[in-house]
């Protein structure tokens, strides 16, 4: 008996062609199986991705409702995965993201990839850092890297913008995690810390600090990337367009509000 999903031709069958031809809608209905599969699953059992981080409130935090925990959560989902993020000190998350042991970092600036060749760049930013002097002294300008060579500086290790740029400082002191990076101002051992804008406030509230100011302008402004290792080549770009339609369809910008509504003045 002739199987219902081929079938042959009235004329006698020529010996050097194929005697049957696969049904196109066969091959629609597979397709639309797998979509509905991934759609109708509930979100726990969703394959799952490990996600490193090394940023403070309000951009990640460990529960995961940090600005961008919940903005990565959102575009894996439309994409039919869920994702777990781990705050990790930010040398050993990236690290760990390009030998494979974790999936991917949560934010980077754009071409680190040079650096970290196992990595491939989600190319559509997930926001735009603004790397700013954080200081007790009077309000002085930087008007470039070249002015922090009179002061005594602390960085995070491992955020390469900023230990590269301000290696020209009379003293550089590189410290693990944003808490230390705060204490050491509070406690004036260094003249001023380089740390990105959102995060600073973020850590003086949580600290409760108080004569803490922004030097202006900016040192640098970033726009800040998602980055995968290479075994996930093959879904970086509907990454991309999942956050892309999320900042078309208004998901993006009510995220973005209501996580930083009690941080940034």
């Amino acid at each position: 008996m002739k199987s219902a999903y081929y079938i042959s031709s009235p004329q006698k069958q020529d010996s050097t062609k194929r005697p049957y031809i696969f049904l196109p809608w066969i091959r629609s209905l597979f397709f639309l199986n797998i979509y509905l599969f991934f759609c109708c699953l509930p979100v726990s059992a969703l394959p799952t991705l490990n996600i490193g981080s090394c940023f403070k409130p309000p951009l990640s935090t460990p529960e995961q409702t940090g600005m961008l925990d919940q903005l990565a959560k959102e575009a894996f989902r439309r994409i039919g995965l869920t994702v777990r993020i781990s705050i990790l000190p930010c040398e050993r998350s990236i690290r760990s993201a390009n030998q494979g042991i974790d999936d991917g970092d949560l934010t980077r600036i754009e071409g680190i990839n040079r650096l970290y060749s196992n990595l491939i760049q989600v190319p559509e930013k997930t926001i735009t850092f603004e790397f700013v002097a954080f200081t007790k002294m009077s309000n002085r300008p930087l008007s470039n890297w070249k002015s922090l060579a009179p002061y005594h500086v602390g960085v995070i290790r491992g955020w390469k913008i900023l230990e590269k740029n301000a290696a020209g400082a009379a003293s550089l002191t590189k410290v693990e995690n944003a808490m230390l990076l705060f204490t050491l101002l509070r406690k004036n051992r260094v003249d001023l810390i380089l740390y990105e804008r959102i995060q600073g406030y973020g850590m003086i509230k949580e600290l409760n600090i108080s004569g803490l100011r922004v030097l202006e302008p900016p040192l640098a402004v970033r726009d800040m990337y998602l980055y995968l290792h290479k075994k996930h080549k093959s879904i970086v770009l509907q990454l991309a367009v999942a956050m892309k339609v999320m900042k078309q369809d208004g998901t993006y910008a009510k995220i973005v509000r209501e996580s930083l509504r009690l941080y940034v003045p």
